[in-house]
């Protein structure tokens, strides 16, 4: 289970356990979170599951929210991501993701800063994984059908951590590739994932070789690359 630890420099104020869907962060005495700075926003900041990951959302506070002196607007938070709230610090330790995946760098979804959606965000990568660390499946989705003016080439190569599809503020999914394999997560839009024509739900939800994925307004084919080989060779 990830969790959320509070210190002031070098003193620790407290610890959280990210055991909800949401967790809202501020100096007001109803949040989940209080951290007492008058720098803050009475509701600063939310953490927002997804799946296995966890989203900081700058709730447009006065004075932003920051991780490692970059201010962000909707960030993916990776294990030891340092959120500066004011003189305090949020530590976020998730063991689970830690002991699958080590990755570099953190990943911001840039159509979903300040709430505006953009032709060029429609497919949001995590920076790559170092190489020997951990194996992860290799996988792609054909996009069948889907809105043209996002841009999409016919195949997009799942060869980073997570993908996004869609656009921010309206639909989004998001694929996360595991050491078990891939999983569709639906992060936002009022519409749920279909797989083979089936609901199923906010996720995460296992793909295999050759579902069709209905979500966000497009319709892709996920792809195992070792399966794909196989059957493409007969």
């Amino acid at each position: 289970m990830a969790k959320l630890v509070l210190s002031r420099g070098e003193t620790l104020v407290n610890q959280y356990f990210v055991d909800r869907v949401d967790l809202r962060i501020g100096r007001a005495e109803d949040n989940d979170i209080v951290v007492d700075d008058p720098s803050l926003s009475r509701e600063h900041a939310l953490i927002h599951a997804v799946g296995e990951d966890h989203i900081v959302e700058d709730l447009q506070s006065s004075n932003g929210t920051f991780i490692d002196g970059r201010r962000v607007y909707r960030q993916i938070l990776q294990h030891r991501d340092i959120i500066e709230l004011g003189a305090y610090q949020l530590c976020y330790l998730n063991s689970r993701i830690a002991a699958d995946i080590d990755l570099e760098g953190t990943l911001l979804v840039p159509g979903l800063l300040r709430g505006t959606p953009s032709p060029s965000s429609t497919v949001t990568v995590a920076p790559a994984v170092r190489p020997g660390r951990v194996l992860l499946p290799g996988a792609s989705v054909r996009v069948l059908a889907g809105p043209e003016a996002h841009g999409l080439p016919p195949v997009v190569v799942l060869d980073r951590v997570l993908a996004t599809f869609g656009l921010p503020g309206e639909a989004l999914v998001a694929i996360a590739r595991r050491p078990k394999g891939c999983f569709l997560s639906h992060v936002e839009g009022t519409r749920l994932p279909r797989v083979n024509g089936a609901p199923v739900g906010a996720g995460p939800w296992l793909l295999s070789h050759g579902d069709i994925v209905e979500a966000a307004g497009y319709r892709l084919e996920f792809r195992l690359d070792g399966v794909a080989a196989a059957q493409d060779a007969e």
